[in-house]
């Protein structure tokens, strides 16, 4: 993506590449540029130092506040917690299929800037990203003759795809907290926990009053949205006769 610039709202990986005592320079990484966090768009309470919160090289997710010529503004304090964990799964697969696009070019004797540079534009622009490419060279490779990748790197895209990228499954964890003093407390409980087994999620027990739900799934989104709204239901429920929180697991 480079010489592209992001698009407001717009969630970006990013590392932190320089901590001044008022902001922090990012790199974008999907981007190949730079943004700067002020310390106000840090978190949303008081930042006494803002070393507190982000560490030199560390590798953030940040919404992208302002675009402008002279540069771009990010922040963390606008990013939910969930969205943070989405984002980062995807960047490491993302990474994860640049490795593999790196032994495609290998076997046709190129090297990886060589490859993004004959063929890089090209999948962007039809499939998205790389990891889509790999994904859809073991479901439909006939697709990539549609969208008009060359036979060679077909062939050696598909080969790599079979040898390397198998289909994962995703495993998303929410913490429950359940507490009653109701007579009936241990019955409410079990209910609660009833009906998210009866959705699919797995239910474990750590120690009263704590519990985890764990959903599993080959679509990360689909699984995440399934474990909150599950999560989000009990917690809704519980409070009528008690108390109850809900957060995903980082």
């Amino acid at each position: 993506m480079k010489d592209r610039l992001p698009k407001y709202g717009e969630l970006v990986v990013c590392r932190i590449i320089r901590i001044n005592p008022h902001s922090a320079i990012a790199q974008i990484i999907e981007y190949e540029t730079t943004g700067l966090i002020h310390v106000s768009e840090v978190a949303s309470r008081w930042v006494r130092d803002i070393r507190e919160f982000i560490r030199e090289n560390e590798y953030v997710v940040c919404r992208v506040v302002d675009v402008r010529p002279d540069g771009i503004s990010l922040s963390l304090k606008r990013v939910h917690r969930e969205d943070t964990v989405r984002k980062l799964n995807e960047f490491k697969r993302e990474k994860r299929s640049e490795k593999l696009l790196e032994m495609v070019g290998k076997n046709l004797g190129k090297t990886l800037e060589q490859t993004k540079n004959e063929i890089g534009d090209q999948i962007i622009e039809e499939f998205g990203s790389f990891t889509k490419l790999f994904e859809m060279a073991l479901k439909s490779p006939e697709l990539l003759t549609a969208k008009g990748l060359p036979a060679k790197w077909i062939e050696a895209i598909t080969d790599i795809a079979r040898k390397n990228y198998a289909e994962k499954t995703f495993v998303v964890k929410g913490n429950l907290r359940l507490i009653t003093y109701d007579p009936n407390g241990v019955e409410l409980i079990k209910k609660s926990l009833l009906a998210a087994k009866k959705k699919g999620l797995q239910i474990r027990y750590v120690s009263a009053p704590k519990y985890v739900l764990v959903g599993e799934g080959k679509n990360y989104k689909e699984v995440e949205s399934k474990v909150r709204a599950v999560g989000e239901d009990i917690v809704k429920e519980f409070n009528k006769n008690g108390e109850a929180s809900f957060e995903l697991e980082k």
